[in-house]
């Protein structure tokens, strides 16, 4: 089969990029509770460019194929009964194991890292089902569990960011978003959002303390890192939490005031996607993966995808997602 293979791992992402080569790998065999997936269509994520650099959580021996999420069909499985009952279906997988990706014509994976989907559900949605609507679902049930009315983002032009917002405003809590520039606090506006802050701007980090203290925002989701964490973390209020479930900015958390750790009670937290299904349990995953397909029908929750590719256009793929990733994501479609 031909497949997309990280042949090593290269910090500076534009020769890890052209790293990337097209080449043909061996077919997996299915075994125990493994499925084989004919792959429909696979997305870049955010976390693909962490790992092709060496700065993901997970650090498979390479060469490997990339990629951790897919949607496709089950073609063949192994002799796990609950394996054999998704044979023929269409899923959406995500898997952060140590073996081959995603980006490829087939791809291998384990039963219970596989949602069954209903039909409605595009397979350009079906491909990205798995990491961002979950990870949004997930947090703002934290929020919910903190009681907070308000929350704090950034990354929120980002796909996690947008269905933050649709999520939040479902359950009715006000969301102040965090962007890099001023063009999508103008966007934002336009979407009805009450609460847009550019880091550009002057005067960012007194209107984040006054909107973080008007709307008592106990909870923040951090996509970034680096100082925007601190400045954060400093303008809310007494007891907040800061959530980091990303790291775009490839730096370090800074600008953290100490004293408000000591005398304010705020602390700084993790969220990892993986962690959390462990925690609910498959029959609580697969509630919430219906709900979210419901919503994903119903035009609630739509990942914006910005173009589709073939295996063999990897370069030109992924400089066009790396030049404008504001503008959704990419699929590749072998």
């Amino acid at each position: 089969m031909k497949a997309i293979v990280l042949p090593d791992y290269n910090a500076n992402i534009i020769r890890a990029m052209k790293g990337l080569v097209v080449t043909e790998v061996k077919i997996p065999e299915p075994k125990g509770g493994q499925v084989l997936i004919k792959v429909l269509a696979a997305p870049c994520n955010p976390s693909d460019i962490a790992f092709m650099r060496g700065g993901y959580g997970i650090r498979k021996p390479v060469p490997v194929v990339m990629g951790f999420e897919c949607a496709g069909q089950v073609v063949e499985t192994g002799n796990d009964q609950r394996a054999k009952a998704l044979l023929g279906k269409r899923v959406s997988c995500f898997s952060q194991g140590m073996g081959h990706g995603t980006w490829a014509e087939y791809f291998i994976g384990d039963h219970s890292d596989c949602l069954p989907l209903k039909d409605e559900v595009p397979v350009e949605q079906a491909a990205a089902l798995c990491i961002n609507p979950f990870t949004a679902f997930a947090l703002v049930e934290l929020a919910k569990k903190r009681n907070t009315p308000g929350i704090i983002q950034n990354g929120a032009s980002g796909q996690v960011g947008i269905f933050i917002r649709r999520l939040a405003k479902l359950e009715k809590i006000s969301v102040i978003n965090i962007v890099r520039k001023d063009e999508h606090v103008s966007v934002l506006l336009d979407q009805n959002e009450t609460y847009a802050l550019s880091i550009t701007d002057p005067e960012f980090e007194t209107k984040l303390s006054h909107y973080a203290r008007e709307l008592n925002a106990m909870v923040a989701f951090d996509a970034v890192g680096g100082d925007t964490s601190g400045i954060i973390l400093n303008a809310m209020p007494a007891g907040g939490e800061l959530v980091i479930y990303g790291g775009l900015s490839g730096k370090p958390v800074g600008m953290i005031n100490t004293l408000g750790i000591i005398f304010e009670g705020k602390k700084v937290n993790g969220f990892n996607l993986g962690d959390w299904k462990k925690e609910i349990g498959d029959d609580r995953f697969m509630e919430i993966s219906n709900h979210l397909q419901e919503l994903i029908i119903e035009g609630m929750l739509m990942t914006r995808i910005q173009a589709s590719f073939p295996l063999e256009e990897v370069q030109q793929a992924m400089e066009q997602y790396i030049r404008n990733m504001s503008s959704g994501k990419i699929l590749f479609k072998p």
